[in-house]
């Protein structure tokens, strides 16, 4: 189920395609995903070229997903993305990947929480990612569980996009201050909310396949 669901999104999309060697159009393409219909409520913030923390002003990251945290209103990070263009080679995933990982290291070094959520990007395709402060590096939300896999980003104009849509549903449902519990085999688990989400998943991807038929 494509993410790709209006005329708006294709031709963003379409000239990501058009520029594979230059990494502005896919960070304008998710950055448009991102902030327009994945993080739409007033309690989320997407912003661009920031540093991943105070103690690292000079670094900026090339998207940062925030929310506010209740009862007090905190502006908390719920997910660093990196981009890079869409022809980009083994090396430029190499360092995506370790620029994702940096900000979400250097993120859990100075906030006591239980994990953040990273996304690397290759023109229109993703990755999505866990990291926790006792990981030694990035974990993937979903499919093979390589580094620097190429094959492992998913395109966002396809039906295996309904993972990304799946992983973003669990960013929002179990954020980095949220309680959490660990299943065997490392997947982060909803203590009472899973038939919630789940049910919320389901409904949004008829949705989204209503909407993606048009195109």
């Amino acid at each position: 189920m494509s993410l790709v669901t209006d005329a708006y999104l294709l031709q963003l999309w379409k000239a990501a395609q058009a520029a594979s060697d230059a990494e502005a159009p896919g960070r304008t393409f998710w950055n448009q995903v991102l902030s327009k219909y994945i993080f739409v409520g007033k309690e989320y913030v997407v912003a661009s070229e920031e540093p991943p923390s105070s103690a690292n002003n000079k670094r900026r990251v090339d998207i940062i997903v925030k929310y506010f945290e209740p009862p007090n209103y905190s502006i908390r990070i719920l997910c660093f993305v990196e981009a890079k263009r869409l022809n980009a080679d083994l090396s430029m995933i190499d360092e995506v990947e370790h620029q994702a990982f940096d900000a979400c290291a250097g993120y859990l070094s100075t906030n006591k929480l239980q994990h953040i959520y990273a996304m690397t990007t290759i023109g229109t395709r993703a990755r999505l990612w866990i990291y926790r402060p006792d990981s030694d590096y990035l974990e993937p939300l979903f499919g093979s569980q390589d580094l620097s896999d190429r094959s492992a980003y998913v395109e966002a104009h396809s039906s295996d996009a309904q993972k990304l849509t799946e992983g973003f549903h669990q960013m929002k449902n179990i954020p980095p201050t949220s309680k959490v519990s660990t299943s065997k085999s490392g997947a982060v688990i909803a203590p009472s909310s899973h038939a919630q989400s789940s049910t919320a998943s389901t409904s949004s991807a008829t949705s989204t396949q209503a909407a993606a038929s048009q195109w």
